[in-house]
């Protein structure tokens, strides 16, 4: 007696392996399901039917409902370790298509990254969730038919799941394009600072959490910009001193760099030490450690911005 069969493309040996390694828990229940395949076109039924005993209805749906389960499970994988792939990679190819070929296999990469990542910026959308929805999805439509081609499932049952993939896609180009901004950013400050004329052999930059900071001498002496000075006085808008920091050090455009950091592991320090490290490249360094922060702390700390 057939309980379900399931239409596939491509390789089926792993599937029906699986499936027939757990359907073998019903044999303690006096039934046995076998397993079979039968090829129409271009897909592969694989097909569990009860070859043991006599069914009553109450039996017939409670063996079906632990195969559902499984196979609902098993498709669930399948869908998300190489469907979800192929959709992807279709909706990068057919919603950008005006990027580059190794832009599109960029944002591709980096869209699986954030999917491999359990991206949390779209709810509810990580593997365990994905992988949940599809199974309810399966055993869903499972319950009122015998028969799923999965390739048919997934494009006209699974909308709301391609479409959070479209979602991660979207994110992914936003990511790529801001990263671009960002080198472009980076490329443009380097360039001031080849054509700057230093005005200091050394500066030290000192961080605190509070994102208070002094650019001192090798002397530990405080080095005031008048330029600077100025602009934020007159300025009316709030100021970002971690730009003002950034605008500091372009100005002064000094041969080296040490940075000193009370916390290298806080985020908004760590931001402005990559965009430090990034402009000046082999002419900066940062400090572990050592008695000349440690006395810039305790004398040149007191936020005075």
């Amino acid at each position: 007696m057939k309980l379900l069969s399931v239409g596939l493309s491509g390789t089926t040996q792993e599937i029906r392996e699986k499936l027939q390694m757990d359907c073998k828990t019903l044999i303690k229940d006096g039934y046995r399901v076998a397993i079979d395949e039968i090829n129409k076109g271009h897909y592969t039924f694989i097909g569990c039917n009860v070859v043991e005993g006599e069914l009553s209805f109450r039996n017939y749906e409670r063996i079906k409902n632990a195969v559902k389960h499984h196979v609902a499970n098993m498709l669930a994988e399948l869908i998300i370790s190489r469907e979800e792939k192929k959709i992807v990679y279709k909706i990068v190819e057919n919603n950008y298509y005006y990027f580059s070929v190794e832009e599109r296999k960029t944002i591709y990469d980096n869209t699986l990254q954030l999917l491999n990542d359990n991206y949390g910026v779209i709810a509810d959308f990580g593997f365990g969730m994905r992988c949940k929805n599809i199974v309810e999805k399966i055993a869903e439509y499972l319950n009122s038919h015998h028969e799923l081609v999965l390739e048919g499932f997934v494009n006209f049952r699974l909308k709301e799941y391609r479409e959070k993939l479209a979602t991660v896609v979207d994110t992914a180009v936003d990511d790529y394009m801001m990263e671009l901004e960002y080198k472009e950013f980076i490329r443009v400050l380097r360039y001031f600072i080849t054509i700057q004329e230093p005005q200091i052999e050394e500066v030290h930059v000192v961080i605190v959490n509070s994102g208070a900071y002094k650019i001192l001498d090798d002397q530990g002496n405080l080095i005031s910009n008048q330029k600077l000075e100025n602009f934020v006085l007159e300025s009316s808008h709030a100021i970002n001193y971690e730009d003002l920091l950034i605008t500091a050090l372009i100005t002064i455009a000094p041969y080296n760099v040490m940075v000193h950091v009370e916390d290298r592991n806080r985020v908004t320090t760590q931001s402005v030490v990559d965009i430090i490290k990034n402009i000046f490249e082999d002419r900066f360094m940062i400090c572990n450690g050592c008695d000349f922060c440690m006395k810039a702390y305790e004398e040149y700390l007191t936020p005075t911005h």
